[in-house]
């Protein structure tokens, strides 16, 4: 299906380490790892190495994970009248798809239900919800909440002052 996009937010954890990086970090972690444990083996504890090759299996585990967790996106279109998102992985495509009309949605932000829990990003229009931006800090939720806000109803700006318009819609 073939749409005509105004505008497109694409949001992604901040990825600190590529695949090759990873790669990379885990020869350089088994090389010194196998060497320390070689040469404690050979002073006669040779129980290190069996413990070695279980840091590194973990290592190895948590690096797949993270790897894997910066592959998520969520893509915002905004068009003429319709907001469409879309959730999945990069290499898998979306995993979600929703369409919301653009006159009818707001912009949520709310606090978490206790003092140090994150805040959450919500697309509402007609009864249906999403969040988005759980990969982000709270302020960059706040960031993107202004800007989502501002390309949903153009009129609608932040005063200078930090304040929101008494008339701003969502």
């Amino acid at each position: 299906m073939q749409y005509s996009v105004n505008t497109r937010l694409v949001i992604g954890p901040n990825a600190s380490m590529s695949v090759r990086q990873a790669v990379w970090f885990m020869a350089w972690m088994c090389a010194v790892s196998l060497a320390i444990g070689g040469f404690f083996a050979l002073k006669g504890f040779w129980p290190i190495l069996p413990f070695a090759g279980l840091e590194l299996v973990a290592l190895a585990a948590a690096l797949a994970v993270s790897l894997r967790r910066n592959r998520y996106r969520e893509v915002v279109d905004f068009d003429q009248d319709a907001i469409r998102v879309e959730v999945g992985e990069i290499g898998r495509g979306a995993g979600l798809q929703v369409r919301f009309t653009r006159s009818s949605t707001r912009v949520l932000l709310e606090t978490g239900p206790y003092r140090n829990s994150p805040s959450r990003l919500l697309l509402s229009s007609l009864g249906q919800s999403l969040e988005l931006g759980r990969c982000l800090t709270d302020e960059e939720r706040e960031r993107l909440a202004a800007r989502m806000r501002e390309l949903i109803h153009p009129g609608w700006r932040r005063k200078p002052d930090g304040r929101n318009p008494e008339s701003a819609p969502g």
